[in-house]
């Protein structure tokens, strides 16, 4: 089994043999082609008092930026046809995992399959990455087999035109605490800090203004004066509570 040069995947889209829909000659790479990021993304809630969202991103607003610690679904623009005796893998482009954004979906394509790509981006990064409408995200390899596979790919996912519900369940739906609830709590902590302090500087002071008078300071220093037998113990005091 072999990784097809860039001008083998161009001989077999003209042939016929292999389909990228729509295909972009720019894109072809010395050994593998790169498909584009599609209008969908799900995107994972940053409180857990919020459910995630879908994210429809359009020519006004082509943009979205994965924070530290989110996770979100992307889906490629393009269909894919693979014929039987070619297999592909596939990620996502190095630009993207210099940043810190690690990706997790199935890596192999079967012979035969058909539908567009979609996988799972998390920013382990510290800082947000942004992610544009009809930009470059997966790269593709593709694998001539030593034989035909005598049979196509029947999955879950042959001919997704979007997202499997499982992926819709998982990300939209998520309650629990994720990472990226970390720089929103490490803010609200600053804030809560900064108010405390404020707070602090505006409270009067207990102990301004106040002064014994004189009688009450004559009276405390008799008493502290006095033998220890003077005084009465609080357990003397509690039995003549119950008598």
């Amino acid at each position: 089994m072999s990784t097809l040069p860039g001008k083998k995947i161009v001989e077999l889209v003209k042939n016929g043999n292999l389909v990228i829909e729509p295909f972009e000659p720019k894109l072809v790479q010395p050994a593998s082609y790169d498909l584009l990021l599609g209008r969908k993304i799900l995107a994972s809630p940053l409180s857990s008092e919020k459910l995630g969202i879908v994210v429809e991103l359009t020519e006004k607003e082509p943009s979205y930026q994965i924070h530290s610690g989110q996770m979100v679904g992307v889906i490629s623009r393009e269909k894919l046809r693979l014929p039987l005796d070619i297999c592909g893998r596939f990620g996502i482009r190095s630009a993207f995992a210099r940043k810190g954004i690690n990706a997790f979906g199935g890596l192999q394509l079967d012979p035969g399959f058909r539908g567009r790509l979609t996988m799972n981006l998390l920013n382990v990064g510290p800082e947000p990455v942004t992610i544009t409408l009809n930009e470059p995200m997966f790269s593709v390899e593709f694998q001539r087999l030593e034989e035909p596979a005598d049979e196509e790919y029947a999955g879950p996912f042959q001919d997704q035109d979007d997202f499997p519900a499982d992926q819709y369940n998982y990300i939209l739906s998520a309650r629990t605490t994720s990472l990226a609830e970390i720089p929103h709590l490490r803010r609200e902590i600053t804030r809560l800090n900064v108010l405390i302090e404020e707070l602090e500087e505006n409270l009067p002071d207990p102990d301004e203004r106040f002064e014994l008078r004189p009688e009450i300071k004559e009276k405390l220093l008799r008493s502290s004066r006095r033998p220890r037998e003077f005084f009465v113990s609080p357990v003397e005091i509690r039995k003549k509570i119950d008598h």
